[in-house]
């Protein structure tokens, strides 16, 4: 059933791939979304890769994930017939979402001042590439540009290798969620005062927000990550991070200290019974081991952990990622499987907690797998339970509910191409 947590609540969706998430967490949360788009449809709808690799809107699977749980009408916003059905249904609406060029909507009529007037209520949430300030305000924008600007691809890639764009755009996804939150905390003042506000987002502080792991390293370590591969850590403290097995790949840390030291004991225990490993490994005091000051790795650290690692390498070898990851919990050794897509969708832990959910497509004529939702809530479940909608799906339904037109006038405005 629907969650009922946003019942009542309508969003405005004028996005596209920059903020189609956004549109989709509002409805995963009970809330009306309706997706206003061109009578051709929105950009997302024609994203590759498609199902059944039938390359038509109906099949495109970026459209069929991301507006799962909307209702879509037409608007052609180049007539004046087409701005105004949206103006009327921004007066209607508690949020909106736009990721038009900065100061398009203003040009026409649909910016937040305007709309804000007839409806003060309204919480417009504008995503933007580089903000609405600035002297990038302006710049035109790519996923690939915006991980670049936002400084997240200069640490992917290899070691003196050129840095590697993320393989699934997702620049989009960061702002979309971002305008998702944000207009929630805007949401707790308004229902105080009743009064909206603007919010902007900006994409490339979006993606300086996912560097965290390396901001700390100037004040805590004196430097700077960079680019190493399947390597974790500062220059001075680099460890290796993914190790291969007989079916893949896993991922474990080897450290010492109170948090990691018993994991990496563990582990040269194990490999011990197997006839891995050397004496020194046996009888170093894992536990103590912190090397040097601020992290810094001696020239004797570097010769331990490479044989260690090398040692680790040759054990794990010889199992699969299964063997390994079973044997892991039980020693409580500090490791993790490297789940391809095929290992998440069998995933135990994921078919128990009831995570992926059903959904009837009777467009394609199949019922789909999706990912359920990103929280499990007693009293308000949430979670998409009906699928993508087709373009203009729901124009008559909306146009005629909510603005009172008849059926006269709508076939004018699709005469007109307005709808």
């Amino acid at each position: 059933m629907p969650s009922e947590l946003l019942k009542g609540f309508r969003l405005l969706d004028l996005t596209d791939e920059k903020g189609a998430l956004c549109g989709k967490m509002f409805a995963d949360l009970g809330a009306e979304v309706i997706k206003v788009e061109p009578p051709a449809g929105c950009s997302t709808r024609r994203i590759a890769p498609y199902l059944e690799d039938k390359a038509d809107p109906e099949h495109c699977l970026y459209s069929i994930a991301y507006h799962a749980g909307k209702k879509s009408v037409t608007a052609k916003l180049a007539t004046d017939e087409g701005r105004a059905l949206v103006a009327e249904l921004a007066a209607k609406s508690d949020f909106l979402v736009e990721s038009y060029p900065l100061g398009y909507l203003d040009s026409i009529g649909l910016g937040y001042d305007v709309l804000a007037k007839k409806n003060p209520r309204l919480i417009y949430a504008s995503i933007t590439p580089f903000g609405d300030t600035g002297p990038g305000k302006d710049y035109n924008w790519a996923d690939i540009i915006t991980w670049a600007a936002g400084g997240m691809m200069y640490l992917m890639g290899e070691e003196h290798k050129p840095p590697l764009q993320m393989s699934l755009p997702q620049a989009g996804l960061h702002a979309g969620g971002e305008a998702a939150v944000a207009m929630m905390l805007a949401h707790y003042p308004r229902q105080i005062d009743g009064l909206g506000q603007r919010i902007v987002v900006n994409m490339q502080a979006c993606i300086v927000w996912t560097l965290m792991n390396e901001q700390a390293m100037p004040f805590l370590h004196g430097n700077h990550l960079s680019r190493t591969g399947i390597f974790v850590g500062s220059t001075d403290a680099r460890r290796k991070m993914v190790y291969e097995c007989r079916d893949g790949h896993i991922s474990t840390l080897i450290a010492g200290g109170t948090t990691v030291g018993n994991s990496t004991k563990a582990l040269i225990e194990w490999m011990g019974e197997s006839g891995f490993g050397s004496d020194w490994m046996r009888t170093k005091d894992w536990v103590s081991w912190v090397p040097g000051v601020f992290m810094k790795m001696t020239e004797q650290d570097y010769k331990e952990i490479d044989d260690l690692e090398t040692t680790i390498q040759r054990f794990l070898l010889t199992m699969t990622k299964h063997e390994i990851y079973a044997q892991g919990l039980k020693r409580r050794i500090f490791l993790a499987p490297v789940a391809n897509v095929a290992d998440v969708a069998a995933d135990e832990q994921l078919k128990a907690r009831d995570f992926w959910t059903a959904v009837p497509h009777d467009t394609i004529g199949r019922t789909l797998t999706f990912p359920g939702p990103f929280a499990k809530m007693s009293a308000t479940p949430i979670g998409a339970t009906t699928r993508a909608p087709r373009i203009g799906e729901h124009t008559d339904e909306i146009y005629r509910s909510l603005l009172g037109l008849t059926p006269e006038r709508l076939n004018k405005l699709r005469a007109a191409g307005s709808i």
